[in-house]
C-alpha cells in the first residue's frame, strides 16, 4: 500500500509517469519490476528509480521499468542510450549532486532535464555477467545514508534475477514462434508439391516469390495457400 501511494505521488507531482508506458511491455516486465523499485524507493526516501536492461551486440540499453517523471519517448535496444561504461563495471556508483554534469550519466534520460541532483547507480548482476543498471535518484543535495546504500545495493541480484528470466522469456516466445512459422510453411510446401508435382525447392521459392511480390511476410502466403487447399477440398469456389 505505501509504494502504490508512492507511485500516486510521484505521478501528481511529476505528471506523465510510468502508467502510460505499460502498453508498450509486451515481455512484461514492468508488471514485475515496478512494485521492486516503488518499494526501493520509499525505503531510501528516492524520488525516482529507472531501470535499464542492457543489449550486448549494439551496446545499448532498454528502459524496462520506471518510477518518477518519463522520458519523452521509449527507450528500446534500437535509441537507447550507448552504455558501455556501465556494461563493464561491477561496483555501485554514489554521486551526491550535479550528477548531469557527469559524463559517465549525463546521456541517461532521467538526468538530462537536471531534475535529479544525485543517485545510487547500481549494475544488475548474474551469473552471465552485467545485464543492466538501476538508478535510484534523489531531488536536491541529500545524501544517502549507509543504510539505503546497502539496501538498494542488495536489490541488484533481485532485479538481475528478473531481468535475466524475462530476457529468457523472451527467446522462448520467439522460438515458438519460429516453429509454429515454420510447421505452417512445411504444410503450405507440402500442398504445392502434391498439387503442381513440384519439388521442396520449387515451392520453397513459389512462396517466397509470391511474399517479395506482395511484401506480404512468407508466413502469410503460406496460410493463404493452407486456406485455398482446404476450400477446393471442400468444394468452395
Amino acid at each position: 500500500m505505501q509504494a502504490t501511494a508512492t507511485s500516486h505521488l510521484l505521478e501528481t507531482t511529476f505528471g506523465t509517469a510510468s502508467a502510460d508506458w505499460h502498453q508498450e511491455d509486451p515481455a512484461g516486465e514492468w508488471k514485475v519490476i515496478e512494485p521492486v523499485i516503488e518499494l526501493a524507493i520509499t525505503q531510501a526516501n528516492a524520488q525516482g528509480a529507472y531501470v535499464y536492461r542492457f543489449d550486448q551486440e549494439s551496446g545499448r540499453a532498454s528502459l524496462c521499468a520506471f518510477v518518477g517523471p518519463a522520458p519523452a519517448s521509449r527507450l528500446t535496444e534500437a535509441n537507447g542510450p550507448a552504455v558501455t561504461f556501465h556494461r563493464d563495471r561491477t561496483t555501485p556508483i554514489v554521486i551526491h549532486q550535479d550528477i548531469a554534469a557527469d559524463w559517465r550519466f549525463a546521456p541517461l534520460p532521467e538526468f538530462k532535464s537536471g531534475r535529479f541532483s544525485g543517485a545510487v547507480s547500481v549494475p544488475l548482476i548474474a551469473p552471465s555477467g552485467v545485464v543492466g543498471l538501476a538508478n535510484f535518484c534523489r531531488i536536491g543535495f541529500n545524501s544517502f545514508k549507509a543504510k539505503d546504500l546497502a539496501f538498494l545495493v542488495g536489490l541488484s541480484a533481485s532485479l538481475a534475477a528478473l531481468l535475466t528470466a524475462s530476457t529468457l522469456r523472451e527467446e522462448l516466445e520467439r522460438t515458438a514462434r519460429q516453429l509454429a512459422d515454420r510447421k505452417i510453411l512445411d504444410r503450405a510446401k507440402g500442398l504445392l508439391q502434391a498439387s503442381f508435382g513440384w519439388s521442396e525447392e520449387e515451392a520453397y521459392l513459389q512462396i517466397r516469390r509470391l511474399s517479395r511480390q506482395q511484401r506480404t511476410p512468407m508466413r502469410e502466403i503460406a496460410e493463404q495457400v493452407i486456406k485455398a487447399a482446404s476450400k477446393r477440398a471442400e468444394g468452395i469456389d
